[in-house]
């Protein structure tokens, strides 16, 4: 890139987050093109072993952008007027994102395991033997334990009521796509879980 072109780059950033301030959705989208990637990195990074099962770096990547814009129209980021100080505090509001996430996932994990109601397993069993009902219920318990982390048991448990991925996704405050990543690993480690059996 020449001097020239780093220079229209800055320029162009610079005006982007002055449109931002004011209230302009292209100008918001034009700087989430510029700077997804490098978010999405900064988050991956500070996620470490978290991302994947637990969280995912693009949501932690979004919703900092997300606070990034809604802070610069309401003026609470009186230095954001370059693009430095705009890298600057993406990175900064964006390791908070992924931190934060990071403790409710621990805090999950602390408070213990899911409280599971109970299946109507009487009814879903079709008139079976109580045992049966009883091994019924540990399998479907076990294959719970084996998904590990909490996130993935309780995404598993809204699918089994019938929730859809729209609202799965409303509930854990991410993208429909993270949603489906989510049950894909479920679906893995089940699959995975049940051809030891075979």
């Amino acid at each position: 890139m020449t001097m020239d072109q780093v220079r229209l780059v800055s320029t162009s950033i610079t005006q982007w987050i002055s449109l931002l301030k004011a209230g302009d959705d292209q100008a918001a989208e034009q700087l989430w093109g510029e700077y997804y990637r490098k978010l999405v990195g900064v988050a991956r990074n500070r996620l470490g072993a978290f991302r994947d099962a637990v969280v995912d770096e693009e949501d932690v990547a979004l919703s900092a952008f997300k606070s990034l814009c809604l802070g610069a129209k309401r003026g609470v980021f009186p230095r954001l007027d370059d693009r430095d100080n705009l890298w600057r505090l993406l990175v900064v509001i964006t390791k908070r994102k992924a931190a934060d996430a990071i403790k409710r996932e621990q805090a999950q994990k602390r408070a213990g395991a899911i409280a599971r109601e109970p299946l109507p397993l009487d009814e879903i069993a079709g008139g079976r033997a109580a045992d049966e009902i009883v091994i019924l219920n540990e399998e479907f318990n076990r294959l719970l334990d084996a998904l590990g982390s909490e996130t993935l048991k309780q995404v598993a448990l809204w699918k089994l009521e019938g929730l859809g991925h729209d609202e799965i996704a409303e509930k854990l405050g991410c993208a429909r796509r993270t949603v489906a990543r989510k049950l894909d690993l479920i679906r893995q480690c089940w699959t995975a879980d049940l051809s030891d059996f075979r």
